[in-house]
């Protein structure tokens, strides 16, 4: 098995008289290997930024502040023994991830042993938070959202009547087209069909399958629940089967990599997403941050970079104060309720969290790639608080 792990600084500094400094760790997990590493890569970065901008406050207040990052490869399984790792590395007092809906899912319990909190970047399955667990969060919007913003779009803007559903397999992927799929029934679309299929890159008879159910189904639009990988293997597809079906996916599509994937049958895709154009956030020093991201990792910011830098921000912040106020590592208890009241201004906005962890206001997004070039252009942008039960 494949791991990774970063740390921005050493394990322990002595100083001149003897004396170990103590060891403040943050944690980042995501898939930095496999299929997805590209976007995980640019997760784990947002977040090394935050540590190495916080670094001079924590050794003013007399604290090594270091990242480690692991590599979660995408993998409900993977994750799992990541979290473990976490877990038992006392210096762990907070985690930035997991990327992946289902890989935190999956980890939640592990991580509820050790009431680490968990800010992710990136998770939209609604049953993420829906759980009420004290030390979740997220700082980007739900599925149960976005997908009924992409199946009101369909509707009103392509007008179009006849959808087909198809996903990944994957929780993420899965859960984002059953929301689309209910809201899209309310408004009077025409689910044709619902198409599951196998995790991961599709084989050639799979996609002949499903190109074969696409003839069947006739539908004016497909709309897909998953990732880049398989959406780039589909969007190909399409055009190779010359279907007129216009493709719309959900943020799995919003990175380069689905781009470089799907080369140029990414031309005219829409997607929606929880998060805009880097440049187009309305946060605090959106360029400064752009600049100095570009300048630490030779490459510009991605979908999720900024979230990951915010969401690593509202952690460190909490520690610091918590140390400020009681001249001592706090609990990791003591973090998670101090991070669940904190009122950040970040790079994608104010973020305040509800009871259940959920930003209280978040930004969905309808995009489309007009070239095959990343980033997509902004078609409708909206604001929405997480539904209520």
């Amino acid at each position: 098995m494949k791991w990774f792990f970063g740390l921005v600084g050493l394990a322990l500094i002595t100083s001149a008289l003897g004396q170990s400094v103590p060891v403040v760790r943050l944690a980042v997990a995501a898939p930095l290997s496999g299929e997805q590493a590209n976007t995980g890569t640019t997760v784990r970065n947002g977040a090394q930024l935050a540590v190495l901008e916080a670094q001079s406050r924590f050794t003013k207040l007399g604290l090594k502040l270091e990242l480690l990052a692991l590599d979660d490869q995408a993998l409900p399984a993977t994750g799992v023994l990541v979290a473990r790792k976490i877990v038992i590395d006392s210096r762990v007092l907070g985690l930035v991830g997991h990327m992946n809906s289902g890989v935190t899912l999956e980890a939640l319990p592990i991580y509820k042993s050790a009431n680490l909190v968990l800010v992710s970047p990136s998770n939209t399955n609604p049953l993420v938070t829906d759980q009420g667990l004290s030390f979740v969060n997220r700082v980007c919007g739900r599925d149960d959202v976005q997908g009924p913003v992409a199946a009101e779009f369909i509707r009103s803007s392509l007008k179009a009547r006849r959808v087909l559903v198809i996903n990944d397999g994957d929780a993420y992927g899965l859960g984002i087209a059953q929301a689309f799929q209910k809201r899209a029934k309310a408004i009077g679309l025409a689910v044709v069909g619902f198409i599951t299929n196998p995790k991961g890159k599709l084989s050639t008879a799979a996609l002949a399958a499903v190109t074969q159910q696409i003839k069947l189904y006739n539908p004016e639009v497909i709309y897909y629940g998953g990732t880049e990988v398989q959406g780039a293997d589909l969007v190909k597809n399409l055009v190779l089967s010359q279907a007129r079906a216009a493709f719309v996916g959900p943020d799995g599509l919003d990175n380069s990599n689905f781009v470089g994937l799907a080369g140029a049958a990414a031309k005219g895709v829409y997607f929606t997403s929880t998060a805009g154009p880097v440049l187009g956030l309305r946060g605090r020093d959106v360029k400064g941050f752009v600049q100095r991201y570009t300048t630490a990792f030779q490459s510009p910011p991605e979908t999720y970079s900024p979230y990951a830098f915010d969401a690593s921000n509202m952690i460190l912040e909490a520690v610091a104060q918590l140390f400020e106020k009681n001249k001592k590592l706090p609990s990791r208890a003591e973090v998670a309720s101090t991070v669940r009241a904190l009122e950040w201004d970040g790079v994608t906005g104010r973020i305040r969290l509800n009871a259940n962890g959920d930003r209280q206001t978040a930004d969905y997004y309808v995009l489309q790639y007009k070239t095959a070039q990343y980033p997509g252009t902004v078609v409708k942008a909206i604001q929405s608080a997480p539904p209520t039960k």
